[in-house]
Formats: C-alpha cells, sequence, structure tokens
C-alpha cells in the first residue's frame, strides 16, 4: 500500500467517524457533545500538523495559505457549534453542524484532489511516506486528550436530555424515551469515572488527593438512587417526581467535578495514560 492510498484511508476514517457524529447531532442535539469532543481531539491535531508537513512541500503559497485559512474556517465552525451546544440552543444546532461538513467536505476534497497529487509529483514516494509518517507523529503529540473536556461535555450531553424529558412531559412515549437515554447514559458516566477515570488518577497522585473522588463516589450512590428502571412499573412516573431533586443534585455535584476535581486530573495524569483514559471514555460514550 502507498503513501497516498494510507492517508486516504486515515482521512477516510475521520470523515466518516465526523459524518456518523454529526449525524447523531443532528437527530439529538445532546450527541452534539460527541462531535465536540471527537473534533478537538482528533480533527484539530489532524490539520496543525499538515500544516507544519505536507503543506510545506507545495510551492503555491496562494494555495497553501487558502488551506490554512479553511482550517481556521472550520475551526471556527467547530467554536460556533460549541458556543450553541454550551447555551442549549438546539434549534441553530442542525443548520450550524450542516455549514461545518460543508467546509469539511470542501477541504478535504482539495487535499485529495489538488494538494497530494501535486505533492507527490515534487518528491519520492519514500520521501512522502517518511513526510506522512512525520505528520502522524506530529499529530499524535499535539493532541490535548482534555479529560475534563470530555467529561464536561458528558455532562451537558445529560442535561439536555434531562431538559428534554422536562419538555415532554405531555407525550408519556417521548417522555419514557428520553428518561431511557438519559438513564443510561448518566450510568455509564458514573461507571467510567468510577473504573476508569478515578482509578487512573489514583495510580498518579497523593493520598490526600483522594479525598475529593471519595466524595464523588458516596454523591453517585445518591444520584443513582434517583433512576429507577424504565421497565419497573411506574419507573418513569416515580422519575418524573424527583426529576427536579434528581437535577439539583446533579447540577452541585457536576460543578464539583468540573471545577475540583477534573482540572486536577488533568494536571497530574501523565500523557500517555491521559492519552488511553480519553480514548477509551470517549470510545465508551459514542456506544451510548
Amino acid at each position: 500500500m502507498g503513501p497516498l492510498e494510507k492517508l486516504h484511508i486515515h482521512h477516510e476514517k475521520l470523515i466518516s467517524t465526523i459524518k456518523s457524529l454529526a449525524e447523531r447531532a443532528t437527530k439529538n442535539p445532546a450527541d452534539t457533545s460527541l462531535l465536540l469532543a471527537y473534533c478537538n481531539e482528533y480533527l484539530v491535531s489532524h490539520a496543525e500538523a499538515e500544516e507544519v508537513t505536507l503543506y510545506t512541500v507545495d510551492d503555491d503559497p496562494n494555495f497553501v495559505n487558502n488551506m490554512i485559512h479553511e482550517h481556521k474556517e472550520i475551526k471556527h465552525s467547530l467554536d460556533v457549534i460549541d458556543a450553541a451546544f454550551s447555551r442549549g440552543e438546539a434549534g441553530t444546532l442542525t443548520a450550524e453542524i450542516h455549514n461545518f461538513l460543508a467546509l469539511l467536505n470542501k477541504h478535504f476534497g482539495e487535499e485529495e484532489n489538488t494538494l497530494m497529487p501535486r505533492i507527490s509529483k515534487k518528491i519520492t514516494e519514500e520521501e512522502l511516506e517518511s513526510l506522512i509518517g512525520e505528520a502522524h507523529q506530529i499529530e499524535a503529540e499535539k493532541k490535548k486528550s482534555d479529560v475534563w473536556s470530555l467529561f464536561e461535555y458528558d455532562h451537558k450531553r445529560i442535561d439536555l436530555n434531562l431538559s428534554q424529558i422536562k419538555s415532554s412531559k405531555g407525550d408519556p412515549g417521548k417522555s419514557a424515551e428520553y428518561y431511557s437515554i438519559m438513564r443510561t447514559q448518566l450510568l455509564n458516566h458514573i461507571e467510567l469515572e468510577e473504573t476508569i477515570l478515578f482509578p487512573a488518577f489514583g495510580e498518579h497522585t497523593t493520598p490526600d488527593h483522594l479525598g475529593p473522588v471519595n466524595v464523588m463516589i458516596q454523591e453517585h450512590q445518591i444520584i443513582t438512587s434517583y433512576l429507577p428502571s424504565p421497565s419497573d412499573k411506574d419507573g418513569v412516573t416515580r422519575a418524573f417526581d424527583v426529576l427536579h431533586e434528581l437535577i439539583g443534585k446533579l447540577t452541585v455535584h457536576n460543578k464539583k467535578e468540573e471545577l475540583i476535581l477534573y482540572p486536577m486530573i488533568n494536571r497530574e495524569l501523565p500523557r500517555g495514560e491521559k492519552e488511553k483514559v480519553f480514548k477509551e471514555c470517549l470510545d465508551r460514550f459514542m456506544k451510548v
């Protein structure tokens, strides 16, 4: 397999995953969290790596500057999506996501159809393979693996699904559907914290830093008591009766994690461990 084909496969994986996540986000705005987390980790680092490797080979500065400008447009589009998601503006997200995909398709098309054929004529296949290898290495180094943002994004996803439960109260079928989704995501979130995130942190911190972890675990037990199974008789009705209390508990709990615990974990986890935790948890978030 030649270097261009390898790069094409890498691009296809990025694009197909992004399109799949974008489709999820247009169906349920809460899943925008997954699109943002994935793009901020994998797409942004990929673009930055290309600028200092592959783009340096092309001798048309106008074309290269245009490609770099398109990177900035794509990043700005992600920022616009993030802002709308953070403000809970579900109605504007679909249009912004479609705009983002249009920018992405145009840019990758120019890379595949114009940039790469031109580069392959200027350097040997061995040089191109070495350059692409260098790009992959830089891409790996530029990944932030920001577990703080990842878990905060999932908080927002759960919060948005909670608000959808409230707004669908007049439709029992919709209420049950949103409750089932939210409950699965919240239990998954707690499980990932207790089985992956917190244990990884525990291996790389001092005993006095484990106090906040123990408090969070205790609060998880209280939170899960507000989550009756939707398969139980009247489970959704009982969940509605305590929904206000659940939201109050989660609001306080999540702020403690976002302001105290997650920043501490972000600082103290070694780079390699943080990358491992980020990838495993994002993969699991994407499955629910």
